[in-house]
Parts: structure tokens; C-alpha cells; sequence
């Protein structure tokens, strides 16, 4: 080997040195350098914000609170639990305000969603992983008989979720209530009105109607999406029935009854009957008709206290009515022979008269429905005044009245007159 080759392997060799340190040391330890530099600037960069934030801190402590604020203010807006006696008491006091007739109630399934958005699920799904959690908990299953969770561990509370959003624990429900109902045009706009007006938050998630423009009604169905937030701080209201003595104590236990099956079948049925029809007697059973009605609730932005007109009038053209919140006297005249009649009737200063043809044996039928009162401001009340000048007889039936404050009053009846219900 000449001196030249030697010189060349000793130049190879050192580049292979220089060479193999830059990639096996200076490589590494470089990009280390630059790794550090690269956390060196985030880590600057974050305690500028956090020494920003400090000197903020201040306003930013006050945001909190608006904000907070904001937020309880929205939750207010909803109701704490949409149970789903509060969506029958819903559909009980429309029939009673608007008037309107519901002929079918469906619940659909309720959905529950974390506020925070990070957790769906429906009510059925909630039930079936609880039940899958107890069958494997029965089983043995569950590691360490606990789920899961490891020992010391505790169980995670509802809604537990959402970190530093500061509404973690709020979870909202929706829960469909399907409607079918029944009501004249007027009616069906002032359902419009009382479901934008109602106290709890709801919207028409779906409607089907159909208008006869011959009768004035409006049929159809629709599907209300009824809101509330849950949440372990807000308290549940009590839901307001307005149900009283409702069927027998007994109804189940019949062994020291003192009768038969069949009387204590009676005696339901006739507490049922009562409760529908206001307390009227069996005997008035028979004597069931509507030719006029007379309602008499309480006034309401969308209702008025007395509304007084025939049964069988669905353009509402026979209909007086009256909005004053007090007593007054309401007063029917039934005269005529051989088949054909006059009715007149009056509330406050409105009149009407009105023809009708019966049988010589038939009768003329006043149905008067009353409702229970809604506190101590509400004074909706008439004092009812018949006469009866003609050759067939009056049956006048008093249904539902308020038990402890009564609204109906019979205070003059002259001629054929029955009265049925009432105080």
C-alpha cells in the first residue's frame, strides 16, 4: 500500500469519525436543544397569559358573575321536572280555560341530554343500563363487586360531567306529549295562545289540522315537546291536581265490606259517576241532556267567566258571554206549547232568544258547568234565575262545582223546574 492509499484511509477514517459523532451525539443532543426551545416558548407564552389573566382578574371574576347569572336566568326559564302528571293537569286545565276537547293523550319517549352537550340518552336507555348493571352486580360479575371501579372508588353522581363549564351536573328532558282534540276555530287559536303563554316551557314539535268551514271546528293532532333542566340543587314542585275524594277506600279490599261483590262494584261506580257529573244524585241520572249550557270558570286572558249559549251551535252565533271576575245573575225564561218554545236567556246586560222544537213529552235540558275556583281573587260566580212558562218541564244539572266556595247559586225557580247537583 503506498503512502498516497494510507493518507486516504486515515482522511475516510476521521470523516467517518466526525461523521458518525455528529449523528450518533451532536444529532440528538440538537434536536433536544431545539425540543426545549420550542416548551421554552409555550411555556412563555402561558405565563404571559396567566400573568395577563392576574392582572384581569378583576374583570374576569365580574364576567364570571354576569355570566353565571345569565345562565341561572335561563335555567329559570324551564321548569324543574315535567312529570307526567303535570302534562295531564296541562291537557286538564286547557279543556277547562280554552275551551277545547283532547279526545287522545299519547306519551312519546322522554330524552335527556347533559347540558354541556357531552352525554345522550334516552330514558329507556338509562333504565336498561341500569338493569344490566344489577343483573351483573347479582351475578357477581361486577369486578369487586362494584362495577368496575376500583377499591375506594366512588361511584360517579348523575350528571357528573363537563369540568370547568360550571354546569355540569344539568341535564335537560324533553318529553313529547301527543294531542288529538276537538274545538271550534276560535278555540284552536286560543290553544295556540295558551301553549305560547304557558308558564312551562313547550313548543309544537308537529300539527295536523283540518278546518270545516260548514261547522266551525278544527280537528287534528299535534305533538308538544314539553322542556324542563334537572339538576340535584332545584327543587320539585308539587303538581296541583285540583282532584279531590277521588273513588272509594276500599276499592281493593272488600273482605269486611259487609256486602257483595257486586254492591261494592256499585258503589264505585256511582263514587265515579259522582266525580264526573259534580256530585249529582243517581236519580238525576235519567235526566242527563243538553240543550243550553251555562260555564262558568275563572277569567283568564284567554277566557271569558260565563259563556251561556245552545249545545248544537258550533258557529258560537247563540253564544252571551261575560268577563267580569264577579257574581251575576244569569237568568233562563222557557215559554210555549205544543212543540215549539222561546228560550231567553241573560247574563249581566247581554240577551238572547232563542226557538226550539220538542216532543209533547220531551224536556228542556240546562246544563250548567262549573269549575273549581283558582284562589282567593278569582269571584266568577252567577246566581241562576228560571222560569218555566210552558207545558213541558225544565231539568236543570249542576256539575262540578267548587265543594268548599261554590260559583253556581240557584236563587229563583218558578213553574216545572228540577234542579240536579249544586248547594
Amino acid at each position: 500500500m503506498s503512502d498516497r492509499d494510507k493518507k486516504l484511509l486515515v482522511y475516510l477514517g476521521a470523516l467517518i469519525i466526525v461523521a458518525a459523532a455528529y449523528f450518533l451525539v451532536g444529532r440528538p443532543y440538537l434536536d433536544k436543544i431545539d425540543q426545549q426551545s420550542a416548551e421554552k416558548m409555550q411555556l412563555t407564552s402561558e405565563l404571559n397569559e396567566k400573568r395577563k389573566a392576574f392582572e384581569n382578574k378583576e374583570m374576569y371574576e365580574q364576567g364570571i358573575i354576569e355570566a353565571t347569572d345569565k345562565i341561572n336566568a335561563i335555567i329559570e326559564e324551564f321548569p324543574e321536572d315535567n312529570s307526567d302528571e303535570k302534562s295531564i293537569m296541562f291537557a286538564s286545565h286547557a279543556e277547562a280555560d280554552i275551551p277545547i276537547w283532547f279526545n287522545q293523550m299519547k306519551f312519546a319517549e322522554e330524552t335527556r341530554s347533559m347540558i354541556n352537550g357531552e352525554e345522550t340518552e334516552s330514558a329507556s336507555d338509562v333504565e336498561q343500563q341500569q338493569l344490566e348493571e344489577n343483573v351483573a352486580a347479582a351475578e357477581g360479575e361486577s369486578e369487586g363487586g362494584d362495577g368496575g371501579r376500583g377499591e375506594g372508588e366512588a361511584a360517579p353522581e348523575a350528571g357528573e360531567s363537563g369540568g370547568g363549564t360550571g354546569i355540569g351536573d344539568l341535564m335537560y328532558r324533553n318529553t313529547e306529549l301527543g294531542l288529538s282534540f276537538e274545538t271550534q276555530y276560535k278555540g284552536f287559536k286560543n290553544l295556540l295562545a295558551y301553549i305560547r303563554d304557558y308558564e312551562d316551557r313547550m313548543v309544537i314539535k308537529d300539527i295536523d289540522v283540518s278546518y270545516n268551514a260548514m261547522s266551525g271546528m278544527v280537528t287534528g293532532n299535534m305533538v308538544l315537546s314539553q322542556y324542563a333542566v334537572l339538576s340535584p340543587t332545584r327543587e320539585l314542585p308539587d303538581v296541583i291536581t285540583d282532584v279531590d275524594n277521588l273513588g272509594t277506600e276500599n276499592i281493593f279490599l272488600n273482605a269486611n265490606y259487609g256486602g257483595t261483590i257486586l254492591d261494592l262494584i256499585a258503589e264505585v261506580y256511582s263514587d265515579f259517576v259522582s266525580m264526573l257529573l259534580g256530585d249529582l244524585p243517581e236519580e238525576a241520572l235519567d235526566e242527563l241532556g243538553t240543550d243550553y249550557f251555562v260555564k262558568v270558570n275563572a277569567v283568564t286572558d284567554n277566557t271569558n267567566g260565563k259563556t251561556i249559549g245552545r249545545a248544537d251551535d258550533t258557529t258560537e252565533s247563540t253564544y252571551i258571554t261575560s268577563a267580569s271576575n264577579n257574581k251575576e245573575d244569569v237568568s233562563f225564561r222557557v215559554s210555549g206549547s205544543g212543540g215549539s218554545y222561546s228560550v231567553s236567556y241573560r247574563v249581566g246586560k247581554s240577551e238572547y232568544t232563542d226557538t226550539i222544537d220538542k216532543a209533547s213529552d220531551g224536556k228542556v235540558y240546562i246544563r250548567v258547568v262549573s269549575t273549581s275556583r283558582m284562589g282567593g281573587d278569582d269571584e266568577s260566580a252567577v246566581s241562576l234565575r228560571v222560569s218555566n212558562e210552558s207545558d213541558i218541564p225544565v231539568v236543570v244539572n249542576i256539575e262540578g262545582d267548587d265543594s268548599e266556595n261554590p260559583r253556581v247559586s240557584v236563587v229563583e225557580r218558578s213553574g216545572n223546574v228540577t234542579v240536579n247537583g249544586g248547594q
